[in-house]
C-alpha cells in the first residue's frame, strides 16, 4: 500500500467512527436536567438548545477551558 491508500483507509475509518458516534447519540436518552459534575439543575435555555446536555453552563465552560489547556500544553 502506498501513502494515498493508507490515508484513504484512515479517512474511511474516521468517517465510520463519526457516523457511529452520531447514531449512538441519537439513540441515547435526553438529558436528565441535572449536571453530572455539580448536581445542580441545567438551565432551561441550555436544554432547549441541546436536549442531550450533560453539564450546566458553568461546568461545561470549565471542561472546555481544561480541554483547551490540554490541547495547548499537553496532558498533565
Amino acid at each position: 500500500m502506498d501513502d494515498i491508500d493508507l490515508a484513504a483507509e484512515r479517512t474511511d475509518m474516521l468517517n465510520a467512527a463519526a457516523i457511529q458516534a452520531v447514531l449512538e447519540r441519537a439513540e441515547s436518552a435526553p438529558s436528565t436536567g441535572i449536571c453530572r459534575a455539580c448536581n445542580e439543575t441545567i438551565e432551561e435555555e441550555r436544554l432547549r438548545a441541546n436536549p442531550y446536555a450533560k453539564h450546566c453552563r458553568d461546568c461545561a465552560d470549565e471542561a472546555e477551558a481544561r480541554a483547551q489547556m490540554t490541547r495547548r500544553c499537553g496532558p498533565r
